[in-house]
C-alpha cells in the first residue's frame, strides 16, 4: 500500500514540476516576443494545457500569444478564452470610469426612448 501511495505522489509531483516548467517557458517566450506582452498576460498550466488570461492591446497580440504558447514543447492545448482586448464598439466614446456626465454627452445607455 505504501508503494502505491509513493508512486501516486511522485507522479503528481512530476506533473506539477512539468507544468511549472511549461509555464516558465511560455512566460519567457511572451516576454521575449514583444516588450510588455508578457507583463499583461497571466499563464497557468494544468496537465500540459496552458491557460492564458489578461488584457492585450490588439487581436494580433492575442493570436501571437497563442502561437507562442503552442510552439513550446510539452504544451498539449492552449485556452485563450481569458484574454481580452481593448476593443470599443463603433460609435461609442470611451471615458474614464469615474468621469462625471456632462450635458453635452450622455452615454447611449442613459438615453430615454421616445414614445411613439
Amino acid at each position: 500500500m505504501k508503494r502505491h501511495s509513493f508512486e501516486h505522489y511522485s507522479h503528481n509531483l512530476e506533473m506539477v514540476a512539468h507544468d511549472a516548467w511549461i509555464t516558465t517557458r511560455v512566460k519567457s517566450a511572451l516576454a521575449m516576443a514583444k516588450s510588455g506582452l508578457g507583463l499583461h498576460i497571466h499563464v497557468k498550466t494544468l496537465a500540459g494545457k496552458v491557460l492564458l488570461s489578461g488584457l492585450v492591446d490588439t487581436h494580433r497580440e492575442c493570436e501571437q500569444a497563442v502561437a507562442l504558447a503552442r510552439s513550446i514543447n510539452g504544451v498539449v492545448d492552449v485556452d485563450a478564452s481569458g484574454l481580452q482586448t481593448h476593443v470599443f464598439t463603433p460609435g461609442s466614446v470611451p471615458g474614464a470610469p469615474d468621469a462625471e456626465e456632462h450635458s453635452e454627452y450622455r452615454a447611449p445607455s442613459s438615453r430615454k426612448m421616445d414614445d411613439k
